[in-house]
């Protein structure tokens, strides 16, 4: 017989690159939040759900970096990252163990009270220098706020067990959230267009991915097979024919990467359309933030 069951709100936050989303998408098992070497990938609030044992289920909820928001778009996500970890039930706070520069991270830190329920996971310690690991955990010790510190690398799974445990016996009683087996609340046309998101993000150069979204258009799935339409919304003509490639070269790459990641979430043959229209300063129009699923 199940014991009585537990639930947590977990907010991930973190400066960009610190490995949030890696560290979700490790507890989680499965690939709810898009992974790239650029920074600020991540735009929205994405939650992935964990069943971490017979009776309690996590909440994550990956943020975006800190940033400082000048544009719209980045000023609606830092609306998204503040009400994150204002509404959880704790803070994971992501370090860069590699980092030489930490005070963004001890600045979010010095907004919390003592005794707070924010913990520090000092990641990518797999790479990082001892002397700059020790560092790191040196600053972090300084804050009262912090109830306890990891070191743990999230693409090697290394200590992730650790902080599973500690969020399992900090939940409390509750009835869970979400249906059993639900790995995410990410509706499934904007996981779709996170897949293509991403390929963009690995594949265009400097500030381009920054300038565009993708929407998913249709669905239509059989039991076989998926028909799939996504239109990739770039703010100039130029970007246009960035996107494009020459003769089709870079749609048609973006494609290929597209449907395999496609095909493994659906566990089907994926039909896959894309097409890129040009909206202008779409960043500074709410309609498109709403379409890009930045802003509800």
């Amino acid at each position: 017989m199940k014991s009585e069951t537990k639930s947590a709100f977990v907010a991930i936050v973190g400066e960009p690159n610190a490995g949030k989303s890696t560290l979700l998408n490790t507890i989680v098992g499965e690939k709810v939040s898009i992974v790239s070497p650029k920074i600020q990938t991540t735009r929205r609030q994405i939650r992935g759900i964990a069943e971490v044992s017979d009776n309690t289920q996590l909440v994550f909820i990956d943020t975006p970096g800190f940033c400082k928001p000048n544009t719209s778009l980045e000023k609606a996500i830092e609306r998204n990252f503040k009400n994150s970890y204002q509404d959880a039930d704790i803070v994971l706070l992501v370090i860069d163990a590699t980092s030489q520069n930490i005070e963004p991270s001890l600045k979010f830190l010095s907004k919390f009270p003592e005794k707070t329920t924010i913990s520090v996971v000092i990641n990518k310690v797999d790479v990082a220098k001892k002397e700059n690991i020790l560092k790191i955990a040196k600053r972090i010790s300084e804050y009262d706020c912090v109830a306890k510190t990891f070191m743990v690398s999230a693409t090697r799974q290394d200590g992730v067990q650790d902080i599973v445990q500690f969020l399992i016996n900090f939940a409390q009683p509750s009835p869970w959230f979400f249906d059993a087996h639900t790995l995410t609340d990410l509706p499934m046309s904007q996981r779709l267009a996170e897949i293509t998101r991403e390929k963009l993000f690995y594949h265009l150069e400097k500030e381009l991915p920054y300038s565009i979204y993708v929407e998913t258009e249709l669905v239509h799935e059989t039991e076989k097979k998926a028909k799939i339409i996504q239109s990739i919304v770039v703010m100039k003509s130029s970007q246009k024919g960035i996107v494009l490639g020459k003769s089709g070269s870079m749609i048609k790459t973006l494609k290929y990467e597209a449907i395999k990641d496609m095909r493994t979430l659906l566990n089907k043959k994926i039909e896959l359309k894309l097409f890129v229209k040009v909206k202008e300063k779409w960043v500074e129009k709410k309609v498109h933030l709403k379409n890009a699923g930045i802003i509800d």
